[in-house]
């Protein structure tokens, strides 16, 4: 499986090195800044960090090397055999459809980047928005994640009466549906919440038959107290691949510990690093909208000790980071993190 997803990233660095060349953003021989490149290839400004993130690749790879603030190539990329995705993605047990979508995004790529049209339109025309926007977390490295997170839930205690669960950023569904079957014994008052209606509606759908389950809109970035969340009335705080939205993560933290019970369960998981097959696909989705300031800065993720130093900060002490870094799979890039209020 791991020799999949290397296979994968490699073929995802040739991509990003073919729209720079063949966009002439960076040609061979050529010296540019990383500005350069994105005003020769003519980058909307929202979308200027995904390039710089790519160049940081491509730089770690071997393939492009660094003089001063110039950027030129080290080694002549291989052509990218994107026809291999097919092949890629079912041995990483992602659909069918995951080789479909990332492959018409490939050929949009230069497009996209210039705002022309969104990640989003495109990813519509794909047919139920809510399945086309889960499909990539349907994959074996977060169906581990999603079990580790659901097996952990099932460990909280309630302070009294029913469990009192918060998921936050709910998207598609994927991580509510494991920690349901994780908690199905449990009485439980569980409130799905997303930033987005068409991602609550979607789980009333399908959850609408479970005991105890509440939906609402919930915007990471607002008081939690003010949309209808009370002060340390939870037992349990759950994010699957949601916490990196919040625009003020500290502030963000600072919320989910007001609303949890001393002693009470944060519970998430995160990416801790750039993915280069997502940062030629999904991370573009990452990119503030047309008319919001632009992000602070490249970094969309943070490492575990950063995470660990952000927990701190907020009240909570990190029990456990998994799977461990020597652990295969770890390879992906992603971590559950457990969390307790203090």
């Amino acid at each position: 499986m791991n020799t999949a997803l290397n296979e994968l990233e490699h073929l995802s660095l040739g991509v990003m090195a073919q729209v720079l060349l063949h966009s002439q953003a960076l040609p061979l021989q050529a010296w540019r800044t990383a500005e350069h490149i994105n005003q020769a290839l003519g980058t909307a400004a929202r979308h200027a960090w995904v390039v710089r993130r790519w160049l940081a690749a491509l730089t770690r790879a071997g393939l492009l090397h660094e003089e001063g603030k110039r950027l030129g190539w080290q080694v002549p990329p291989d052509d990218p055999q994107v026809g291999e995705l097919p092949r890629l993605y079912a041995t990483l047990g992602f659909p069918d459809s995951m080789a479909r979508l990332h492959t018409q995004v490939i050929e949009c790529l230069p497009d996209l980047l210039r705002d022309q049209f969104t990640l989003t339109h495109l990813l519509m025309l794909g047919g139920d928005p809510v399945k086309v926007m889960g499909t990539y977390q349907h994959n074996h490295f977060t169906a581990a994640i999603n079990q580790a997170l659901g097996a952990r839930a099932r460990q909280v205690s309630a302070a009294a009466g029913p469990l009192q669960v918060l998921e936050l950023g709910g998207g598609a569904g994927c991580t509510t549906a494991t920690v349901l079957t994780a908690l199905q014994e449990r009485e439980k008052d569980y409130r799905f919440t997303d930033i987005s209606s068409l991602f609550t509606s979607a789980a009333q759908r399908q959850f609408r038959l479970e005991p105890g389950m509440q939906f609402g809109l919930l915007d990471l970035n607002r008081r939690f107290s003010d949309q209808g969340i009370a002060p340390r009335s939870q037992d349990l705080v759950i994010a699957g691949n949601a916490l990196h939205n919040a625009r003020d993560l500290p502030d963000c933290l600072g919320q989910i510990r007001t609303s949890l019970r001393d002693g009470g369960a944060l519970l998430f998981s995160e990416s801790i690093a750039d993915n280069p097959a997502m940062l030629t696909f999904m991370h573009l989705l990452l990119s503030p909208p047309a008319d919001a300031p632009l992000r602070a800065g490249d970094e969309a993720f943070m490492a575990v000790d950063a995470w660990r130093q952000a927990l701190q900060v907020a009240g909570f002490e990190l029990l456990e980071v998994w799977p461990d870094a020597g652990e295969p799979l770890a390879a992906a890039g992603q971590r559950l993190f457990q969390a307790r209020g203090v």
